[in-house]
């Protein structure tokens, strides 16, 4: 899969990559990223357009696997079919990231010590 931010490894949090998948092993798994992300993401279609939104939703099993997307100022989530999807950019910002349990274990550990 493309990345066109180098990174080497898993990164700490995916905003601001951007994904293109180069066979459908690589669609699935950068669609299950786009999924598990905790922020808006880009979708480049094939045919040029670019769908913004929350994915809330995906069904791989689906005869036509695809995504749904909350999009801003939208009352009607989008679905975005797999096979149309070019490249997916993690947009927005990544709202869980550092807000993990560990972390803020952490955080507390070292606030206590300062203390």
């Amino acid at each position: 899969m493309d990345l066109e931010i180098s990174s080497i490894g898993s990164p700490e949090s995916w905003e601001g990559r951007c994904l293109q998948p180069s066979n459908e092993k690589e669609l699935h798994e950068a669609m299950s990223l786009a999924f598990d992300y905790r922020g808006d993401v880009t979708i480049e279609l094939k045919k040029g357009e670019q769908v913004m939104g929350f994915v809330f939703d995906r069904q791989e099993e689906a005869p036509q696997p695809y995504i749904q997307l909350f999009l801003p100022g939208d009352q009607h989530p989008r679905m975005v079919l797999y096979q149309d999807v070019a490249g997916i950019v993690f947009s927005g910002q990544d709202t869980a990231f550092g807000r993990s349990w560990e972390d803020w274990a952490k955080k507390w550990k070292k606030s206590e010590s300062n203390s």
